[in-house]
């Protein structure tokens, strides 16, 4: 993976806030959305309470898809994330550096955990304390820009999950 290639994918990371999460089991696939943050090894980070559909499939079987992308009405503005890799739950350590990832890219978040102003926001901000952070290792990347031409893509196999 070039220097310019990992630049574009960490922009791409950077400008968007959610994904759609695909997981499956027992034969059925799921999708959700969510909120995430990433560090600069493209690992992904989310919260999910272990209730969710989604977190129970990952549970039984972690191996995962999703997309990033925003809304556009041209062929030409298409730009977006896939990606393939392997979920699990980040816990101690990497749980508290997930949480500071986070808050560091949703100062709205940040807001209402350090000072929540409501009851509702005394709900948030509990259970983000006490949810699960969740971590996507990518084996795979995709990232679609057809404002560089129609179909243009950069794929990087991941490996091992190093970039």
């Amino acid at each position: 993976m070039t220097v310019d290639d990992r630049a574009a994918i960490r922009r791409m990371l950077e400008a968007h806030n959610t994904l759609t999460l695909a997981t499956s089991a027992g034969g059925r696939a799921w999708a959700a959305t969510v909120f995430y943050a990433s560090d600069r090894d493209f690992n992904l980070y989310f919260v999910s309470d272990r209730r969710t559909r989604h977190a129970q499939e990952m549970n039984a079987n972690p191996e995962v898809a999703l997309a990033i992308n925003a809304d556009v009405d041209n062929w030409n503005e298409v730009r977006g994330l896939q990606m393939a890799g392997r979920a699990s739950l980040a816990e101690g350590v990497e749980r508290a550096t997930a949480l500071a990832l986070y808050l560091g890219k949703f100062a709205s978040v940040k807001a209402l955990f350090d000072a929540p102003r409501s009851a509702d926001e005394e709900t948030i901000a509990r259970r983000l304390k006490n949810t699960a952070f969740w971590r996507v290792t990518p084996r795979f990347i995709r990232l679609i820009d057809n404002a560089r031409g129609f179909g243009f893509k950069i794929e990087i196999e991941m490996g091992d999950g190093s970039p």
